[in-house]
């Protein structure tokens, strides 16, 4: 009887451990916390502002047919009433079938404007002034005077070619000297050959029509 009696304490055990266990089980477990993240993705976009400035449009001249052959080589010189064929007062049209070659514009057509002959050589710029060419002004020691006066020439051998017909005057800021070659002849008087110099040596070389033959600024303000 002792051994039901045990048999049966345990049985009793079992049951309660079982019952609490159930009940255990049973209990709501508290809800998972959900951490919520949120990603906020800010798209910039950056808009490029991209401001067009028209450059200055040069222009070309109008185009020419039947120029024959290049006029102008290192052969060329310079005397008072232009360069070669090409002498002043000739039109564009004119000048460009004097030189075989079409010119380009170096500077915005205008009142006055600079051109290059395209087939010559470097270092000759026209100047047109009212559409009549009026000056030439030469930048390689290439070209010379008919006399043979250039760049890097002294002083003192423009006026041992010229003489008496070179009239000196000092330059406004104190650089050097101007020395105009003034023609004799009453028929050539509107027109110079013009010698810049350092004060020793010449610089700078033109030839051109009055006034625009000492101007000493640029072509644009010429007409001004």
């Amino acid at each position: 009887m002792r051994t039901g009696l045990v048999a049966a304490i345990g049985i009793l055990l079992v049951a309660v451990v079982l019952f609490f266990g159930a009940c255990e089980g049973a209990r709501e477990l508290p809800a998972p916390t959900i951490t919520s993240t949120t990603t906020t993705t800010t798209t910039t976009t950056t808009t490029t502002s991209t401001t067009t400035i028209d450059p200055s449009v040069i222009g070309t001249l109008p185009p020419i047919e039947g120029l024959g052959a290049p006029t102008l080589d290192r052969s060329s010189t310079v005397s008072t009433v232009g360069i070669d064929r090409v002498t002043f007062g000739m039109t564009v049209e004119e000048a460009q079938r004097a030189a075989g070659t079409r010119f380009t514009l170096v500077t915005p057509r205008g009142e006055c404007f600079l051109a290059t002959p395209d087939d010559a050589p470097t270092g000759i710029t026209f100047w047109i002034v009212e559409s009549t060419l009026e000056r030439v002004d030469v930048d390689t020691p290439a070209i010379t005077t008919r006399s043979g006066a250039g760049l890097g020439d002294s002083e003192a051998r423009i006026l041992e070619l010229f003489g008496e017909r070179i009239q000196t005057r000092p330059l406004a800021d104190g650089s050097g000297n101007l020395l105009a070659y003034v023609p004799k002849d009453a028929s050539d008087r509107q027109f110079r050959v013009m010698f810049q110099t350092d004060g020793e040596r010449v610089v700078r070389l033109w030839s051109g029509r009055l006034p625009w033959a000492e101007w000493m600024a640029d072509c644009g303000s010429a007409t001004q």
